[in-house]
């Protein structure tokens, strides 16, 4: 009977199959880039994070040092067909914390032993989806997928990537900011890398040549001069699945909003700026206060949650 070929010997051993695979290192440095400078509009300081390692081995013996004070969460990669899990140690997430929360470093580093707040937990969870959003970037060229953040938490659930002897690719970052930090690991299943293996031996192509300034122009002209769509939302109003599911026709849901309030005006689903309502011969319109501010909006939707 022959026996089955494990994830090692269909590549060649560990190393081998990381050194046929070029593109999975680009991904992960691509990520890292991205996510550092999606970072730049939420802190004062830009923080640095850097691919410092890219490994393999079982999912034990890659998290066996993330014990203790720790947020990890689960990240489901439908596109793969298999799920990922990302750790951030101590360190990382006292530093995304401070930076999150408009801290200056000027105050040194806590060093206590304590586990982490709701709202600390909340905090990482939020620069997850943030890497998550970039990896998914970063790997849409090459095999396309989202990367979408289950509830964090402060314990590693190994199941989630089929058990402790699961052998994994893991990228290990070095996050910094404000003169602190600590590493986040995102481990991926060989097994799905292995299915996809063409994709990521594929060897990165030379850099392309410089595009035509004219041409350049001609697409930015095109670009501002393109029709987009505007919602403007006056009051919003949560509600239970019970309650929808009691909706009636002729119902009238009551809501908050005055002729003070304030609209917001969206575009694709993003805030833009804040108006005042009002109304000038005959039609109703809208005079732009100010525009949003991305950063107050962010920690606001932390706290909230």
């Amino acid at each position: 009977m022959t026996a089955q070929p494990n994830i090692q010997s269909l590549f060649g051993g560990a190393s081998a199959s990381l050194e046929r695979l070029p593109m999975l290192r680009i991904v992960f440095e691509r990520a890292a880039v991205a996510c550092a400078q999606d970072m730049r509009a939420v802190g004062g300081a830009p923080p640095q994070l850097e691919l410092a390692d890219l490994g393999a081995g079982t999912v034990g013996e890659v998290f066996a040092q993330h014990d203790g004070a720790i947020v990890t969460a689960a990240l489901e990669a439908p596109g793969w067909n298999t799920r990922a899990l990302i750790s951030a140690r101590r360190g990382a997430v006292f530093a995304m914390v401070e930076l999150m929360l408009g801290g200056d470093g000027s105050q040194p580093a806590y060093a206590g032993k304590r586990p982490f707040s709701k709202i600390e937990t909340r905090i990482a969870g939020a620069f997850f989806e943030r890497l998550a959003k970039a990896l998914s970037a970063a790997v849409a060229p090459v095999a396309a997928t989202t990367f979408a953040l289950a509830t964090p938490a402060n314990a590693i659930d190994f199941d989630v990537v089929g058990g402790k002897g699961t052998p994994v690719f893991a990228a290990t970052y070095n996050f910094v900011a404000l003169g602190r930090g600590g590493d986040i690991v995102v481990a991926v299943p060989q097994s799905a890398i292995a299915s996809m293996r063409k994709a990521f031996e594929r060897v990165p192509g030379k850099d392309a040549s410089r595009p035509d300034p004219r041409w350049t122009q001609q697409i930015e002209r095109e670009i501002t001069r393109a029709n987009v769509s505007l919602k403007a939302v006056l009051d919003e109003r949560q509600m239970s699945l019970g309650e929808i599911a009691c909706l009636r026709v002729g119902q009238v849901l009551q809501l908050k909003a005055t002729p003070r309030t304030r609209v917001h005006l969206e575009c694709d689903g993003e805030r833009m700026v804040v108006c005042q309502f009002g109304r000038s011969n005959g039609v109703y319109t809208l005079r732009v206060e100010d525009f949003v501010d991305r950063e107050r909006e962010f920690m606001n939707d932390i706290l909230a949650g």
